[in-house]
């Protein structure tokens, strides 16, 4: 197992590196464009994001595995009384209430609710071993437990985080042995809602927007980022312009968030973009491994499989939309894009997987 976890940390430092290394990078264009912005603030508040996360990830490891688990419903309810306090007294930015203001500093709690939704689900099917897969266990009450963090997370509202939600839902039912069946029946109802909340217009005219823009793409009409982001990635060729010479991130939005794989692409070109999608496989196969091959706790298993199959989607997501293959979504590279909250949140899951795979034995959950 050592030499699968070394393996595993190559692939995570990998990720961390490139994203240090590019934030700083992007950052050159951000100070080109603001007045007394200097292209190192980013990258330092990114490291003290990433001290945080260490901190937070070597108390996890410390703590038992499946003391995680048991205590899942203790982390679930704060989480759902502060993503409901976000909703209403959290500062608004262009309208969606997903900050709060520390400072120089901003906290989304949405993506730290993604973690307690992967511990909550993983919970819940750890405690199904021997039962009989229903209808009930596998899908509805799953559906109970994740509504509130979705549907707030929804009201902010922020609906990429929320669709990433679900999605982690999907995966841990897969994962936890729900029927074919009862999935078809989730998916026919989930059309339903989706055109019940258009017909309701509960869905933001922005975001309408984003997905006018981008159908509208398809027959021609250019958007402007992905198109930006599509420049910068074919002008990269096999090994890119070289670090920090890349031209299309001065006019490329957030090139040190979510189009920061088009800054790797133009400057690191082919080469770059292959090692981080490289890492990225990797990262989700040898953590599966290490689940399947080591981990007793049905439920630990789920947790780690889990996020990893979380942070492979999330970042299948990010890249296609820097490919054009997906509207853009605001959704983050994993461990690579900007963002202090989603880098924190990550590092404290993997610590949390580490605390599972690490601790031996057949302890369930109970």
């Amino acid at each position: 197992m050592r030499s699968q976890i070394i393996i595993l940390s190559v692939f995570v430092s990998i990720m961390l590196a490139m994203g240090f290394v590019f934030i700083y990078s992007a950052g050159l264009s951000m100070e080109a464009r603001l007045v007394g912005f200097y292209a190192s603030e980013y990258l330092q508040r990114q490291l003290v994001a990433f001290f945080i996360g260490l901190l937070l990830a070597s108390i996890a490891i410390f703590m038992q595995g499946s003391t995680h688990l048991r205590l899942s419903f203790l982390f679930y309810y704060p989480m759902t009384i502060l993503l409901l306090t976000f909703v209403l007294f959290s500062q608004s930015r262009g309208g969606a209430h997903r900050w709060i203001e520390l400072g120089s500093f901003s906290i989304q709690v949405s993506e730290f609710a993604k973690i307690v939704l992967l511990l909550i689900l993983a919970a819940h099917f750890g405690k199904l071993k021997g039962e009989k897969a229903t209808f009930w266990n596998t899908v509805i009450f799953p559906l109970i437990i994740s509504a509130p963090i979705i549907g707030l997370t929804f009201i902010e509202p922020d609906l990429s985080t929320s669709i990433i939600m679900l999605a982690i839902v999907l995966i841990m039912m897969i994962l936890g042995g729900a029927k074919l069946g009862y999935l078809l029946i989730l998916f026919m109802a989930m059309t339903l809602i989706a055109v019940f909340l258009l017909k309701a217009d509960l869905i933001k005219p922005y975001q309408l927007e984003r997905l006018s823009e981008f159908f509208s793409s398809l027959k021609g009409q250019s958007h402007e980022q992905v198109s930006y982001s599509l420049l910068a990635i074919s002008s990269g060729d096999t090994f890119g312009k070289g670090l920090g010479m890349g031209i299309v991130k001065y006019y490329l939005p957030v090139s040190y968030s979510d189009f920061i794989f088009a800054t790797i692409g133009e400057e690191w070109g082919i080469f770059g973009m292959f090692l981080l999608m490289f890492s990225y496989v990797g990262f989700v196969m040898v953590i599966s491994q290490i689940a399947l091959r080591y981990v007793k706790n049905i439920g630990g298993k789920l947790f780690v499989i889990g996020f990893g199959f979380y942070v492979f989607l999330q970042a299948t997501v990010n890249i296609g939309v820097n490919l054009g293959l997906f509207p853009p979504t605001g959704v983050t590279l994993p461990f690579v894009s900007y963002g202090g909250s989603s880098l924190i949140s990550l590092i404290l899951g993997l610590g949390i997987s580490f605390s599972i795979i690490l601790e031996r034995g057949e302890d369930e959950i109970g």
